[in-house]
């Protein structure tokens, strides 16, 4: 029954080949005698199969159909041929077969339409995946015909790119689906790209997709006129800092419409997720780009833009102007504001806050410390919190990472102290107004009690005497094992706060900076006694303030330096002692910075000028006015004297004494 089949199969193809033009030659007529069965095909070593199916008729009509078959497959003859053939795939199938154009169609035959030329050259379309294999037309005849979409698609539908000398790559792929979907649907590619035709196609040479993002806005605006775009005045600005296809994308342009109707997000990002940027007036620029990937990893996934951003929507996106990404930074604080407005108003009162004010661009704000949208729980990873402040604070950082605090925090304890836990997170104060000591006594509770089995003066066991040693030494004084200063402030009686160094120059009738010149007169770089007792003096008759003294260390860093509380300092001659080398600093508050520190002469703790004022401050035993010593034996000498000099006195007089009571 087969055989009947098959032999039924050959007449028709034997009929078939008859019907066929004398134009065929006799080898290709041989050839269809199997190649004119539509069922012939070749199972491929991946994927599907390959139809081995030619059509005759077809064949006849195009540019090769008076040549004979061999003229290409060079490697098949009749006497050779069927014979086995492995073909990994069809691309390597079309790619070994697309080399026989060469035989007749010479490379610089083919290299002389420009554009054409690129494509044989960089092979990445291959000869048969344009022009087909055996229907191969008229090029002419086939461009009288061939619409002007479909013309440029012959070739636009493969995945080509163009390298450019910045060595980015342009995918020059098109999907048709992707035009067919987008609002210039009814649109030929000419209305765009006119400088194109059948018989001309240029070669653009951009240096860089920056440049050629920007070069095809021209085209855009042939019918998008800046009359049209500015009736949007925010999409207008946009303009001028990005081109329109970082936006709107090459292609698959949407409607208004379409945009419109996308989730509020979404909608936002259809612009923000692009690599744009806002220009201040100063000439500084901003990026703009949101990530989605950063929303959805912060704190505020569950948002929507205009939650923060109360003022813009789908149908308004008011334009803003900043003097400057400072300006920018300083007015970004109010969109925190609308949910945290606690954390703003102790910001605003804190030594960052003012800093920024006075233009130091380094000071934390809200987006320095918690990002623009990928805002994370910076509570949820204690050495995290404190990684935020060691990038401005590095030296406090390392000291911190040795103390007796970061050993808890890497043996995971729950309530071990980040740098927020004693200098707080928003109102941050510096470290000479704020009480460090209290932020210590919320961790270290009845620290008044512990310290009191101690630190007392026998018989008393009260707690007041803790606390004045609490007032006039810094906890790190004696938990830590560095060396130590004695610092005198002057302090406003009214405000409880120390005085700044711009109240200092108004006392003086100077400008801040000449401050120093009033206190350090010889500019010798130290304050001696007498220029110290003066500035005092003259402090003192114009304000209501006085002088104050604490014990602290030396180098502000190393107050982090916490040791255990085994090492801590519990022996009172280390103070308490005259021989004591402290250093002795002057400190004057600045705002918005770190207090200004004058090297005192250490004699002036000893200075007979001190005794004015040493009703002011409490400077442990290190203050020793000799004139007072000398003073005091002299009364104490005195105290002495006068009994014995009486008892003496009635000795030597007893006799007469005596004989008065006698005679009378």
């Amino acid at each position: 029954m087969r055989g009947i089949i098959m032999g039924g199969v050959i007449v028709v193809c034997f009929l078939l080949l008859y019907l066929v033009n004398d134009a065929i030659s006799d080898d290709v007529k041989s050839c269809l005698r199997c190649h004119g069965i539509k069922t012939l095909s070749k199972q491929l070593e991946k994927g599907p199969s390959l139809s081995l199916y030619i059509d005759g008729a077809k064949f006849e009509k195009s540019v090769h159909g008076a040549m004979d078959c061999s003229s290409c497959h060079p490697d098949i003859t009749m006497k050779n041929h069927p014979r086995p053939k492995k073909v990994s795939d069809k691309m390597v199938y079309v790619k070994e077969f697309s080399k026989n154009c060469l035989t007749c169609h010479d490379q610089d035959s083919l290299m002389k339409p420009k554009m054409h030329g690129e494509i044989v050259k960089k092979g990445v379309i291959l000869c048969a995946q344009c022009h087909g294999s055996h229907y191969i037309g008229s090029i002419k005849e086939w461009k009288d015909k061939v619409s002007f979409d479909d013309y440029c698609l012959t070739c636009h539908q493969f995945n080509m790119t163009k390298t450019l000398p910045s060595k980015e790559k342009v995918s020059l792929k098109i999907d048709e689906q992707e035009i067919k979907s987008s609002v210039h649907a009814k649109f030929q590619c000419l209305v765009c790209h006119d400088d194109f035709s059948k018989v001309d196609h240029p070669v653009y040479n951009y240096k860089s997709k920056s440049e050629y993002r920007t070069r095809m806005v021209a085209i855009c605006i042939k019918c998008h006129t800046n009359k049209e775009l500015q009736k949007n005045l925010a999409h207008y600005a946009l303009t001028k800092t990005a081109s329109c296809i970082e936006c709107h994308g090459y292609h698959g342009v949407k409607s208004v419409k379409t945009v419109k109707s996308l989730p509020e997000n979404q909608y936002c990002l259809k612009c923000h997720s692009s690599s744009i940027v806002m220009k201040m007036k100063n000439g500084e620029t901003l990026s703009v780009q949101v990530k989605e990937s950063d929303l959805l990893s912060s704190v505020h996934k569950k948002l929507k833009c205009t939650d923060c951003h109360k003022e813009f929507s789908t149908t308004q996106h008011p334009v803003r102007n900043f003097d400057s990404v400072k300006d920018y930074r300083a007015k970004a604080k109010d969109v925190c504001n609308n949910c945290h407005q606690d954390a703003v108003i102790k910001y605003d009162m804190s030594i960052h806050a003012e800093a920024l004010k006075k233009g130091n661009q380094q000071s934390p704000d809200c987006l320095k410390c918690h990002g623009y949208h990928k805002v994370a729980l910076i509570t949820k990873d204690r050495n995290a919190s404190s990684e935020l402040c060691i990038r401005c604070h590095s030296e406090s950082g390392q000291a911190f990472k040795v103390s007796v605090h970061q050993k808890a925090i890497n043996d995971g304890k729950q309530n071990a102290p980040t740098c927020a836990s004693c200098h707080n997170s928003h109102d941050v104060l510096p470290t000479n107004v704020a009480k460090l000591g209290d932020s210590c006594a919320k961790c270290h509770k009845n620290v008044k009690i512990s310290h009191n089995k101690w630190l007392w003066n026998p018989p008393v066991r009260l707690t007041t005497f803790v606390d004045a040693h609490f007032d006039s030494a810094s906890c790190a004084a004696c938990h830590t094992t560095v060396n130590k200063a004695i610092y005198l402030t002057f302090v406003d009686r009214g405000k409880k706060k120390p005085l700044t160094e711009a109240e200092v120059a108004k006392i003086f009738g100077v400008d801040v900076k000449d401050v120093k010149s009033k206190l350090d007169c010889n500019n010798d770089g130290k304050v001696q006694q007498e220029e110290l007792w003066q500035f005092i003096s003259t402090i003192k008759a114009k304000s209501n303030a006085n002088l104050s003294g604490r014990i602290d260390v030396l180098n502000s860093s190393d107050a982090h330096k916490i040791e255990p509380k085994s090492k801590a300092i519990k022996d009172c001659a280390v103070c308490h002692n005259p021989l004591a080398t402290f250093a002795t600093k002057l400190e004057i508050n600045r705002e918005g910075e770190k207090p200004i520190k004058f090297v005192l002469d250490n004699k002036v703790l000893n200075s007979v000028y001190a005794i004015p004022n040493i009703k002011d401050f409490y400077v442990l035993a290190l203050t020793k006015i000799k004139i007072l010593d000398t003073l005091f034996f002299i009364a104490l000498l005195g105290g002495i004297a006068v009994p014995v000099g009486h008892v003496t006195l009635r000795i030597l007089t007893a006799p007469i004494r005596r004989k008065r009571r006698e005679g009378k």
